[in-house]
This record gives C-alpha cells, sequence and structure tokens, in this order.
C-alpha cells in the first residue's frame, strides 16, 4: 500500500469527532509522562502500521484505530510495573472511551490486553479475533528494520536506567535481548509481509557479534 493512501485513510479516519477527541487526549497524556521508548513517536508510527495491515486485512478499523491508540498505555499509567502494561492498559482504557458503548469498549479493551501476542516475557492471552491480531502485528512490526533496532535502543535505557531492571544496564543483556526476534509471533500476513521487507538488519547477527567482542572482557576475572 502506497504511504500517501495511508496517509489519506487515517485521516479521514481522525475526521470522527470521537476519534479526534481521543487521538487528542492519549498525545497529552503520553507527552505528559513522556517515557523514553514507550512514547508518542511509538505510538504513531504503530497508528500507521495498523491503518496499513487493518485495510489490508479486512479489519474492523473502528476497534482498531482506538485500541492502537491506547494500546501502551500501561506504560503511562504504571510506568513502575513495564511487563504488565497490557494488562493495566485494558484496565485503564475504559475512562478514554465514554464515547463508545460498552461492547466496544471490551473489544478495545481485549486488543490492548493481547497486544504482546507470544512475545517473551509478556503471558498474557493471544490474540483470537482479528482486531486483536491487526493490533499485536501493528506493535510487533516496530520491532524489525533499523527503526526497530533504534527503538530497542532506547527500550533498553528505559527498561534498564529507568526502571531498574540490571540486565538491561549491560552489552551482555543487551545482546540477549536481541534474540528475542526469533521469539517475535505474527498473526496476519500483512504484518509477516512487512517485517519480511525489514530485513535488515540482522539483529541476530548483531547478537553474535557482539558477544564475541565482549568475550575479552567477560574473560577477566579480578583476583580479589
Amino acid at each position: 500500500m502506497e504511504p500517501q493512501k495511508i496517509y489519506t485513510e487515517l485521516n479521514r479516519m481522525l475526521e470522527e469527532p470521537r476519534l479526534r477527541k481521543l487521538y487528542r487526549a492519549a498525545e497529552a497524556a503520553f507527552n505528559e509522562k513522556d517515557p523514553i521508548a514507550h512514547n508518542w513517536e511509538h505510538v504513531r508510527r504503530d497508528i500507521l502500521h495498523a491503518v496499513w495491515i487493518g485495510l489490508e486485512e479486512g479489519a474492523d478499523m473502528g476497534i482498531v484505530l482506538p485500541a492502537m491508540i491506547l494500546h501502551d498505555l500501561g506504560y503511562v499509567t504504571h510506568s513502575h510495573d513495564p511487563r504488565q502494561h497490557p494488562l493495566h492498559g485494558s484496565r485503564e482504557c475504559y475512562r478514554f472511551l465514554g464515547d463508545w458503548t460498552l461492547e466496544e469498549q471490551e473489544k478495545i479493551s481485549d486488543c490492548i490486553l493481547k497486544h504482546k501476542g507470544k512475545y517473551p516475557g509478556f503471558e498474557h492471552a493471544e490474540p483470537r479475533t482479528l482486531e486483536e491480531k491487526v493490533v499485536c502485528d501493528a506493535d510487533q512490526v516496530d520491532k524489525f528494520g533499523w527503526v526497530g533496532f533504534m527503538q530497542m535502543m532506547k527500550v533498553y535505557v528505559e527498561y534498564g536506567y529507568l526502571m531498574g531492571i540490571e540486565r538491561y544496564k549491560t552489552l551482555a543483556g543487551l545482546a540477549e535481548a536481541m534474540t528475542h526476534i526469533e521469539g517475535v509471533t505474527l498473526y496476519t500476513e500483512t504484518g509477516i509481509r512487512l517485517a519480511a521487507e525489514r530485513s535488515d538488519p540482522d539483529f541476530l547477527e548483531i547478537s553474535s557479534k557482539l558477544s564475541n567482542g565482549l568475550s575479552l572482557y567477560d574473560d577477566w576475572k579480578e583476583p580479589f
């Protein structure tokens, strides 16, 4: 799909008053908290992914788009508990969704809860509906390619130095984290294709070279 078509379709959707209101409210909430990696810049990229994947797959964008706008809300409301951000976001989203029916709210909440899929370290249910799969894939696609590589560097800082996860404070921990790309599960044909198109750089190759380079330093043991 051509980028201009994605922009046109997304802008058309955001003409809906309740979606525009939600977009602005979420933007304000993220910018006020200003996370390092899971910030509004990341959300905007994922929104574009969601439109691309959702339109090609024939998903209900009335569910996908608000879910994508709010999918990382848990980082804003519970920044101290990043591993559970899908759970926190799925609970906190209701206060942003007063203009949606209860049935719609529940579908949006389920999309948020399941947006990590099988990704290592997250134990929530896998996506089942098409809309849940689109939201999941839209988020996972941001892990691939050079944009994904740089996003990983930002996650390394966010998790290690702001959230105190010790292994993210070392280069060895980062080398290990890069191998998690093997654990990414994509659920739509469009998501699989977009990820495959972002094959450069090779995270596993970088991880291996980094680990080999670190061996010089890791093999030294202090004599006391």
